[in-house]
């Protein structure tokens, strides 16, 4: 995996992924090759999104924190995904399980994230153009 701005190490902390806080997983719930998944998607998602401006790629990209949040929300997707399609309920000596039952939650997580992410690389790529356009406009972005 190329050096992100963000690290798994960030990821797993942000969304408390540890194996002792998830007992019923038996370790952590998603893989080093599925956060690089979902860091890359996030940013190939950022590139394509109007106005064209400049092209990132997971090591150059500029929002740190929206990085975060945007591979956040692609992750809880993915997982209710995953819930909703192993979502079994069953009932043994009158008690009922579902351990899989969580796929509405992480897709209302993962979809406040993912649209919080697209709102600021939308804010973000249009202040690029007003200054590209304009030279010297003033924003709160910072970039690399």
């Amino acid at each position: 995996m190329a050096t992100a701005s963000i690290t798994e190490k960030d990821l797993r902390l942000f969304l408390m992924d540890r194996p002792e806080l998830n007992p019923l997983l038996r370790g952590v719930r998603w893989s080093p090759e599925e956060i690089e998944a979902a860091l890359v998607h996030c940013v190939s998602c950022a590139n394509e999104m109007a106005p064209p401006t400049a092209v990132y790629t997971v090591e150059t990209f500029p929002l740190r924190y929206n990085l975060l949040i945007g591979c956040a929300g692609h992750l809880l997707k993915s997982a209710s995904i995953n819930e909703a399609s192993n979502n079994l309920s069953y009932q043994l000596d009158g008690v009922t399980v579902n351990d899989k039952d969580k796929s509405q939650v992480f897709a209302q997580l993962g979809q406040q994230f993912w649209d919080e992410f697209k709102l600021s690389v939308k804010e973000m790529k249009m202040a690029q153009n007003l200054s590209a356009a304009f030279g010297g406009f003033g924003s709160e972005f910072r970039f690399r």
